[in-house]
């Protein structure tokens, strides 16, 4: 495992990572569930600070310690991490979590000790889905129903206690929300939470991407954004029919009406694309296939296209059709695919 995991790891958080850390971590994370699981609990820590409590500093430092422990332990290790290194990552985190204020969680063991004070211990459970695989159906504890597209990881409790039902999510899901006018639904992603009594939406959130895509299809949200130190950026309230895409790295965000049957289609095995460019289509497709796309031309890049593509397609054939023009020189090795641009002499 790469040394510098930890502190790319750190710089992914926080917002401030650049197109080699980005590479160097998808590696990883794609390289076993373990990893994708440890990502995710680390992920969990940093944007718990938006709860606004006062950590205790043993308790914090005692769940680092397991995370410490458990990459250790981890069986792809090819080389064993630097511990020097892992200090000075749990020294940073430390400072940012401190400083913001997180809960108190107990990672390793899969048990959160819930922030706002409550003596009960929530077990959480999570799922996973790896590449090109059809939609999971998870059915919560109150009855609400979520469907997980691919390579996403979904993380709830047995039973939802408390005044809040939150569940956290890194990647793709419809959500069928049961209607309680007690206790709202809150979805976590990077940078963004969504708050709802019940309703149906649709979140496009994974980590690794630079923005995330919250349509709503019935129903009434409100979506908060937070910027790179986890402060609240902006509140939207949203209604049937309109689409929020959040800029993580600007925190920007751009609310428009569209058909939310286009955002939905992944789940019958069509993804709809109108007028995107051909960075985020890739995105998407490295998703469902598990490869990497390098297009080193950042204008073909940011080229936009309007197409349908299909799950059973293969990589090769979905390609083929980006380059109906002939504009690109296609090549795949491996789980990596390269699209340059043909040059005229």
């Amino acid at each position: 495992m790469n040394d510098d995991i930890p502190e790319i790891i750190v710089r992914i958080l926080q917002g401030n990572q650049t197109e080699e850390d980005m590479h160097i971590f998808l590696l990883w994370y794609r390289a076993s569930q373990e990893n994708k699981n440890i990502f995710f609990q680390l992920k969990q820590i940093y944007d718990l600070r938006k709860g606004g409590f006062a950590p205790d500093a043993i308790e914090v430092k005692a769940s680092w310690d397991r995370l410490w422990i458990k990459l250790k332990k981890q069986s792809i290790t090819d080389s064993p991490l630097s511990k020097t290194i892992w200090n000075r990552h749990y020294s940073n985190m430390m400072k940012f979590a401190i400083a913001a204020a997180i809960a108190v969680v107990l990672i390793v063991t899969g048990i959160y000790i819930s922030y706002k004070g409550e003596e009960d211990q929530i077990e959480w459970t999570e799922v996973g889905t790896g590449i090109g695989n059809s939609p999971q159906t998870i059915v919560l504890s109150d009855g609400s129903i979520v469907r997980l597209n691919s390579s996403s990881l979904f993380r709830y409790p047995e039973k939802f206690n408390g005044n809040s039902r939150e569940v956290y999510l890194d990647g793709e899901a419809y959500f069928n929300v049961a209607k309680d006018g007690r206790r709202a639904f809150i979805v976590h992603t990077d940078k963004q939470s969504i708050n709802v009594l019940g309703t149906e939406f649709n979140v496009l959130g994974y980590s690794s991407d630079p923005y995330t895509v919250t349509t709503l299809v019935k129903g009434k949200v409100r979506l908060d954004t937070y910027d790179n130190e986890n402060n609240l950026k902006n509140e939207i309230v949203m209604n049937p029919s309109q689409q929020v895409y959040f800029d993580k790295e600007f925190q920007q965000t751009t609310l428009s009406g569209i058909d939310p049957q286009d955002a939905i289609l992944w789940m019958k095995g069509v993804y709809s694309f109108r007028d995107v460019s051909l960075e985020e289509i890739t995105r998407r497709f490295e998703k469902i296939y598990g490869v990497t796309i390098i297009i080193p031309d950042e204008a073909d890049r940011k080229e936009e296209y309007t197409g349908k593509f299909f799950a059973h397609q293969s990589i090769k054939e979905v390609m083929n059709v980006i380059n109906f023009k002939g504009q690109f020189r296609l090549q795949i090795n491996d789980d990596t695919v390269f699209l340059r641009r043909k040059h005229l002499l």
